[in-house]
């Protein structure tokens, strides 16, 4: 998501980027699409491949609970909403009573969808996409939330220098989390496993998902936080997208149970390519690369029990196009294309591509 149109900070989902923004064009990044769709390409180029045109805008978010899809459309002020099992398109979710305000983050626990608007979050049912409410006011302290996570017990809402905590099952304020001591920074990324949230920014902030307390503060030269733009935890292990500077690109990975570093994964070999996007579904950690250098747009592939790399995934035929934010329910992964206006399906067992929408 980005803060505001040609703004110097970008937002997509869980996670921020810098970038510039000169005459509609979107550097560090990709081109924006001058209007929603994609262009049919060759058949031979999608041998097997069905390519559907969709009603995106700037997708800035994705989510999915493994029924429903959930895409937060910044430019359109909409939600659009998929099928998990088949990709068709459910419904296009828009209308001045849901407040859509340049909706840039959005999360389901399969009971409730939470969307994070520029000053309220709007709370939708899973099951049916109506409205349930729209959560907002000054005590909530929402200034235009880069991230929000779900884990059915709690709601979170990364906020620049303050995280909200929500109950998921009645959208009330618990508490507004601030204070020198957190070292919450122009918070970019949150995650929650339902034992820890897990906070990026310039340092990763560990709290307690049973009260908010603070546990630790991550911080040094070892964990390569760089530009650190979006985080995702498995119970297991946690991993940090580092978005670097220039060509230092590399993910972090902690052990979830005590924050302690497991490892950074850098190198030629991962492809790494402005690491924007990540998620894990236990079984593998998708990282995007939104092309920010010489290689071409990719979703680097590796192993959540050993960080190694499976494979990257790229070509023309996946249609990546800003690739930024990604989702993952264990049986499909969506790959939210910022530039093309599209969706991009994968299989989460191999990888392999079963269409762009």
């Amino acid at each position: 998501m980005r803060t505001a149109p040609h703004a110097s900070r970008v937002l997509a989902g869980r996670f921020t980027r810098r970038a510039i923004v000169i005459g509609g064009a979107l550097l560090a990044g990709s081109l924006l699409a001058s209007s929603p769709g994609l262009a049919v390409a060759s058949s031979a180029a999608l041998s097997g491949v069905h390519v559907l045109g969709r009603d995106f805008n700037f997708p800035a978010s994705i989510a999915s609970d493994g029924t429903r899809v959930w895409v937060a459309n910044y430019d359109g002020n909409s939600v659009t909403e998929l099928s998990a099992k088949t990709g068709r398109l459910i419904k296009v979710i828009s209308g001045s009573r849901y407040k859509f305000d340049v909706p840039g983050a959005i999360a389901s626990d399969s009971t409730h969808v939470w969307v994070a608007n520029s000053t309220s979050v709007t709370e939708l049912s899973a099951k049916t996409g109506r409205l349930i409410k729209v959560i907002s006011g000054s005590r909530y302290k929402f200034d235009v939330p880069g991230a929000i996570a779900s884990d059915s017990t709690h709601v979170w809402v990364a906020n620049s220098t303050s995280v909200t905590e929500l109950s998921a099952k009645t959208g009330r304020l618990i508490k507004v989390i601030s204070g020198s001591r957190y070292k919450f920074a122009d918070t970019t990324a949150i995650a929650s496993d339902g034992t820890r949230v897990w906070v990026a920014s310039s340092s990763v902030t560990v709290l307690s998902a049973k009260t908010g307390r603070l546990i630790s503060v991550i911080s040094g030269s070892r964990y390569k936080f760089t530009n650190s733009v979006a985080i995702a935890s498995d119970g297991t292990h946690v991993w940090v997208a580092n978005y670097g500077y220039g060509s230092n690109y590399s993910v972090t990975e902690l052990s979830a149970r005590t924050g302690r570093l497991v490892k950074v994964i850098s190198g030629s070999r991962y492809k790494f390519n402005g690491p924007s996007g990540i998620a894990s579904d236990g079984t593998h950690v998708w990282v995007t690369n939104d092309g920010d250098g010489a290689l071409p747009h990719s979703v680097t592939e590796l192993s959540a029990r050993t960080g190694r790399l499976v494979k990257v995934i790229s070509g023309s035929r996946y249609k990546f196009n800003g690739p930024e934010p990604i989702a993952s329910d264990g049986t499909h992964v969506w790959v939210a294309n910022i530039g093309g206006n599209s969706v991009t399906e994968l299989s989460a067992k191999t990888g392999r591509l079963v269409k762009v929408i």
